[in-house]
Parts: structure tokens; sequence; C-alpha cells
């Protein structure tokens, strides 16, 4: 059982001083639990947030680290695990809720992992749900993402959004600072934890994702991450159901005709995923076909 704990919370321009209130709260509620929250400032450019995170320094058991510039979420990740004190470390994204009481203390038992995976979800939103994209993929993706759906493929499965790790093992295989666009950061971290033989064990004990990008911002990141698996494509074949596709149409000969198809309709599709009425079965052809149109 485990009885020390670093909860540790990646931030840029997000107030976080509800969900660290939350956490606090949660954790003094577990008795002999020694904890502390960490919060990681990565040179927010909001002098507002700023401001309102700058509360977090007052309460107990909390610090606030500053970057003094913008590092990039890796490095931000790699910050907070160094300046840790305890042995386990809990991630969570700035800007995801938590719905159960009992959140921090599902962890606790978990210590025959070297990484335990939470989960996430999200609330019925029937507005969302008709108009944005981020909220159409999650919704799609939700019952590939129980704990028992996670635990057939571990390691691909893995998101950086919420999960506990050996405070040694973040420190032996640390996030890659290299990566500087968007994407594939946990794709990544998954792949090397199954290459270390590191033990990744997946529970249902989900955060609730509460931030959903407008549909314009989503595909642009989506464009930004299908640069980054551009450059990882060696390293994360077998671990990218795209990258697998990607290759299938290769083998088949079919590669020119893919392209030539998204140089066509592209503008269209993309036209359709950033309006108001998104069609989620055209997102992984975009994808597929935003991807293949950087070779040529």
């Amino acid at each position: 059982m485990i009885n020390q704990l670093s909860i540790l919370i990646p931030t840029y321009n997000e107030d976080c001083t509800s969900q660290a209130t939350e956490l606090q709260r949660y954790a003094a509620s577990i008795d002999g639990l020694q904890y502390e929250i960490l919060v990681s400032d990565d040179a927010s450019t909001s002098l507002e947030i700023v401001q309102k995170n700058a509360q977090i320094e007052s309460m107990d058991h909390c610090r606030l680290l500053h970057q003094s510039s913008n590092i990039g979420r890796a490095s931000n990740r790699n910050s907070l695990v160094k300046q840790a004190r305890y042995d386990w470390l809990l991630f969570l994204d700035c800007n995801v809720g938590i719905d159960s009481e009992d959140f921090i203390k599902s962890y606790l038992p978990c210590d025959k992992a070297d990484v335990v995976s939470g989960g996430v979800t999200i609330k019925n939103d029937p507005q969302l749900s008709s108009n944005n994209l981020r909220y159409k993929y999650e919704q799609k993706i939700a019952p590939k993402h129980t704990a028992l759906q996670r635990q057939l493929h571990p390691y691909q499965s893995f998101r950086t959004t919420n999960f506990m790790a050996r405070r040694e093992v973040m420190l032996a295989h640390p996030f890659d600072e290299t990566i500087i666009r968007y994407g594939y950061e946990d794709v990544l971290f998954g792949k090397r934890l199954c290459d270390a033989n590191i033990t990744l064990k997946h529970i249902e004990n989900p955060v609730v994702l509460t931030h959903f990008e407008t549909n314009e911002n989503y595909v642009a990141k989506l464009e930004e991450a299908m640069h980054t698996l551009h450059d990882l494509q060696d390293e994360l074949r077998g671990y990218s159901p795209l990258l697998s596709t990607a290759e299938r149409l290769k083998k088949a000969g079919m590669l020119a005709l893919t392209q030539s198809f998204f140089r066509k309709n592209s503008q269209n599709m993309r036209k359709n995923l950033t309006g108001d009425r998104p069609r989620i079965s055209w997102l992984n052809p975009y994808k597929l076909g935003y991807f293949l149109s950087i070779d040529e």
C-alpha cells in the first residue's frame, strides 16, 4: 500500500486552483498518507491565470513552480519529476475534473505495478455531441477505453492525462524532450516502457475531460501531430493504427491514389471538420491523407 505520493500537475495558461483545492481535500482525508501537490507553470502568458494560480503557493502541502521560459510539455513534466519528494508520482493534466472522492485512494493499493493508468471519461453533453469534433472523437473511442479494453494492449493504450508511476521509473525513462511539436509523446513513452519491460497496469479510475477546444484549433493540433508522427514513424511502427494503414496502402500500391484523393477533397473535408456540424467519419481519412501529403 502506497503511503507517500507526489501529485504533479503541469500547466500553461490554465487555472489550477480548483483542481488543487479538490485534490488537497481528497488527499487530506486519507489516514496516514503523506502527500504534496506540485503545479509547474510553463511560463504562462496570461497575467490573470498567473495571478489566480499564485493562490496555490499559500495552500497546505502545495508548491507552485515557475519556469522562467516556455520549455515545452515534456521538459515541464520531467522538471516536476526531479522536484518531487516522494517515490510515487501521480500525473494529472491541468484541465481535467475528478468525479470521485476515492480517486486518490483508488491508486494507493496499486504498488505492484511500475506504472498505473487510470483512464479518462466524458460527461454526456448533447450540444457538444453535435458540434464539437474533439468531444465527438472522445465519445466514439470511449468503449475502447475501459480498463479491460486498455489492458488488452496496455502500452499502445497509454495516455499521459492521468497516470501514476514510480519516481525511479520516470527518472530512468523521462519524456522525450526532443519532441517539439504536439502529439504522440504518450505513444512514444508507452513504447519505451514496453521496450524496458516496465509493468503497466490499467485500472478504472478515470478523470473527466472538461476542456474541448474549438474545431479549428483541434484540427490544427491534429495536423501538427501528423508531422510529429512523420518524424517518429520509424520508432512508432506497430504503435500507430494510422502508420499501419499507410503501410498497407503502400504494399497494395494505393499510395498515389490516396494522395490524389486527398489533394482533391482536403479543403472540403477540412471545412466540414472545422465547421458547426463536423462528420466524425471524415476525421481518420483526413488525418491519413494529411500524413501522406507530408511526403509529397
